[in-house]
């Protein structure tokens, strides 16, 4: 795939303990940011259990998993010239694999199926980043839950890195590790479901971008399945992502 690269565009990537609410608060930045302006926008949803497809009423029939999958099975039984020009293909794949949408594109990563050596799935991620990114004013990636993704350097052209906390030791455990992982001055952090910064026991030297609030709307669009996009433009939790946002693009 492309060369790595060093990306001046804005991308972010959406980070932090599993249960925080980080697919709802990525769908919300992503409507946002769509309706702030800086288009297109590339969303990228890294989990594979795809939240964010779901969540921005989106449907990926083909993913990064798919295309690997395909290519692992194309192989099998091939000869060495016929693997490097199936691997060559792989570029296309990934470009096939993205959702098209009024001013965004989406690609999902998916759940990887076939076994086999080619492209391990953080690398394949990682390196999709780095071929996809070009084209677009922004980058949107809801990160897997956990630290897996960082610790695989998929965050290493991210230009900033938002961890979610809703206060609890456990998000303020992984953030502290988030800051021994990537450099503290590219981190931010969102308050999700909390009433206020105090609640979030923020380590030193870590941006404060706002409070996402707790949201009955969002609860309910969530609890049957609508896409967080169709929320109202005056709901509280979709202006409180919008402030984050101005915040984020004006940094």
């Amino acid at each position: 795939m492309a060369n790595p690269r060093n990306h001046s565009k804005p991308i972010f990537s959406v980070c932090g303990k599993g249960g925080v609410g980080k697919t709802a608060v990525s769908a919300l930045l992503a409507r946002a940011f769509l309706d702030l302006g800086p288009r297109p926008v590339l969303l990228i949803d890294a989990d594979p259990a795809g939240g964010l497809v779901s969540a921005i009423g989106e449907q990926a029939e083909k993913t990064l998993a798919s295309a690997r999958d395909q290519l692992i099975a194309a192989a099998r039984g091939a000869g060495d010239s016929e693997k490097t020009r199936l691997a060559q293909n792989l570029d296309y794949l990934v470009m096939e694999a993205l959702v098209e949408g009024p001013g965004y594109s989406l690609l999902a990563m998916g759940r990887m199926e076939a076994q086999g050596c080619f492209c391990p799935a953080n690398t394949l991620l990682r390196e999709a980043i780095d071929l996809l990114a070009e084209p677009f004013s922004l980058v949107l990636i809801d990160a897997e839950a956990g630290l897996e993704q960082i610790a695989r350097q998929v965050t290493r052209s991210v230009t900033r890195v938002i961890a979610l906390s809703d206060g609890s030791s456990r998000s303020v455990q992984t953030i502290e590790l988030i800051t021994q992982m990537v450099d503290p001055a590219i981190m931010g952090v969102i308050g999700n479901r909390v009433d206020r910064v105090d609640d979030l026991d923020l380590p030193p030297n870590v941006e404060f971008l706002g409070i996402i609030p707790e949201d009955s709307q969002v609860r309910s669009f969530d609890r049957q399945g609508r896409s967080l996009w169709d929320l109202p433009p005056e709901n509280p939790a979709l202006a409180a992502a919008r402030s984050v946002a101005e915040k984020l693009i004006n940094h």
